[in-house]
């Protein structure tokens, strides 16, 4: 597909705006990056190209350029330093290791360059966001900016299936895969935070967020992706214990209503708004390919090529460091020469053989424990709601992300920029906590009850 014209000028309008206001307005464009990164296309993102950079600089380059400008202006009318988490450079070390074993294996090509450079994603952000999250006011526009583009994304994402329906076989749109609208689980995220956090009183806010909600909903079915769907559901109940909520069989209880009944409900509405596009016949096909015999064995095929393909090449590599990043675009897939083994379908798997032990345990052990770690601390004991619902939609970012780990998510991708940002502040703002001393009456049960 071709990507002329309309999108080089959206990376120069998006620079043209975008860096005069990161000089002038440093949190500002730092919003409008987490804006533009959650509400985007990842993939459309990263395909625009320009006349003189060509594959060098894309959207997603030119959104992560900006925060970084604005991180170097804030930083200097403040004139404090920057703050580096221990996160980062552990998750740097591995990544730099990892590529310097593909450069000297592969070559310096633009295949291994651009594994490092969407590697780097997730420990920039991180970084951006525990430098530029500084305060309560400032969380809050964060949150803001998530939870816009996660709305954005979901808007985009039923624009697709709708033009899918209409533009496709009806026949066709059961294999329809709309991976790329899920924004780093965000709205799976602050789909988890509504089993805890209590609606605001307001009637006419309460009526937008379960609008917004229901939104998230239509997106999480519609993405027919099963692990996601997993993922979701197991973040909400492992929330309730970590948090040790009472009642928790209450709250599952009227989660599932309510997922069951959002189902039908979308079900009924596109029975008549796109006819012959059945929704609940399509969840339940995605569901029954997990159980049936002929139709398992197809769709588990890929990932156990490449469990077998990734473990010999671990096995066969570097057992500490791995085999480095990209070097899977070597592996073909016996099955169909024209094709390579698909990665990261098995997150754990993926770390070993790209980055041996030593990524396995950063990734999927020191970094998840190190958020979920500030996240909590903000929920117990942020003086300020605003805190304490980051330090929750922190928490199910990454119990999310954690669960989808075992099956189909990788922080070696493009995507991962919202929820870096969000760990990042989470980071400072419970260190800043940890120094002010806090206000009496803000205990436990209080928060239990937001």
């Amino acid at each position: 597909m071709s990507f002329q014209g309309y999108p080089q000028f959206v990376i120069f309008l998006v620079l043209g705006i975008g860096i005069p206001l990161a000089i002038l307005r440093p949190y500002k464009a730092f919003l409008l990056a987490v804006l533009l990164l959650t509400a985007g296309n990842v993939k459309i993102f990263n395909q625009t190209r320009t006349s003189w950079l060509g594959p060098y600089l894309n959207l997603a380059d030119v959104c992560l350029l900006v925060p970084l400008v604005a991180l170097f202006f804030d930083k200097f009318r403040s004139k404090r330093p920057v703050r580096l988490p221990l996160v980062v450079p552990v998750l740097l070390f591995v990544l730099t290791i990892a590529a310097c074993q593909s450069f000297w294996r592969l070559a310096w090509t633009y295949e291994t360059a651009r594994a490092y450079r969407w590697a780097l994603q997730t420990p920039l952000a991180f970084l951006i966001g525990a430098n530029l999250v500084s305060t309560p006011a400032r969380a809050k526009g964060l949150i803001g900016a998530l939870l816009c583009g996660a709305v954005l994304a979901a808007v985009q994402h039923l624009y697709y299936v709708w033009a899918g329906w209409s533009l496709l076989n009806l026949q066709a749109y059961g294999v329809i895969r709309t991976i790329a609208y899920w924004g780093g689980c965000m709205s799976s995220a602050f789909l988890v935070t509504a089993v805890i956090w209590k609606l605001p009183a307001n009637i006419w806010k309460k009526v937008a967020f379960l609008m917004v909600g229901v939104l998230f909903l239509a997106s999480l079915v519609l993405n027919q992706t099963r692990s996601l769907w997993f993922a979701t559901a197991g973040a909400a109940i492992s929330l309730l214990v970590l948090f040790k909520i009472r009642n928790r069989i209450i709250h599952v209880t009227k989660l599932g209503i309510i997922v069951v009944l959002t189902v039908l409900t979308m079900a009924l509405v596109s029975h008549y708004v796109m006819p012959g596009l059945d929704v609940l016949d399509i969840t339940i096909s995605r569901i029954n390919l997990l159980f049936e015999g002929t139709a398992r064995s197809i769709h588990i095929g890929t990932r156990e090529r490449a469990f077998k393909a990734e473990m010999t090449s671990w096995m066969t590599g570097t057992l500490i460091f791995g085999r480095g990043l990209c070097f899977f675009q070597t592996i073909r897939n016996p099955e169909n020469e024209t094709k390579h083994i698909a990665f990261d379908h098995l997150g754990y798997v993926t770390y070993l053989s790209q980055m041996g032990l030593i990524g396995l345990l950063a990734y999927g052990f020191y970094f998840p424990l190190t958020v979920l770690r500030d996240a909590r601390f903000l929920w117990w004991h942020g003086g300020d709601p605003m805190l304490r619902y980051l330090g929750l939609l922190g928490t199910a970012s990454i119990l999310c992300l954690s669960i989808m780990f075992l099956m189909s998510s990788s922080f070696l991708g493009l995507g991962y920029f919202p929820p870096g940002v969000l760990y990042g502040s989470m980071w400072l703002l419970a260190r800043s906590q940890k120094r002010t001393p806090q206000k009496e009456g803000a205990t436990i049960s209080q928060c239990q009850q937001e």
